[in-house]
């Protein structure tokens, strides 16, 4: 008698259905943690933005006119591909007290996430919902 060897079509579908279960949990997973990477690299981003800013108000004596233009470069993050977050700086030519709030809005694919926001005395605010800062503890 002859043995043979392989799989029967049955066994094969049932592996074929457990990695579709397993797919279906871990992908919901995997985009969350693409988004909070996006948000810690756009908070790396407007941390190293306020650090020019101190050194424009180092060379300048204020910061009056300060621009992104001028100490960023661009107003947008796009470190890895496609913007992912717009940025902008509120006004430093009309503000007698010389201080400054930079938002980062989220676009494209982190739509839905969140402002975040940095200002001059350094608070840092998580927009997850309208009107509510909550800190932005690296989450």
């Amino acid at each position: 008698m002859v043995k043979k060897q392989g799989f029967t079509l049955i066994e094969l579908m049932i592996v074929v259905a457990i990695i579709a279960i397993l797919a279906a949990i871990a992908y919901p997973s995997y985009q969350e943690y693409v988004q909070r990477t996006k948000r810690v690299e756009a908070q790396s981003e407007l941390l190293a933005i306020a650090q020019r800013l101190a050194s424009y108000k180092l060379a300048n004596g204020s910061f009056y006119g300060a621009t992104l233009a001028k100490v960023y470069g661009q107003t947008s993050i796009n470190k890895s591909g496609e913007a992912t977050y717009q940025l902008s700086l509120s006004s430093t030519t009309s503000d007698p007290t010389h201080s400054w709030t930079l938002t980062a809005t989220p676009q494209g694919q982190m739509n839905n996430s969140g402002n975040l926001t940095l200002d001059s005395t350094g608070k840092q605010c998580w927009e997850k919902t309208l009107g509510a800062c909550e800190p932005w503890n690296g989450k």
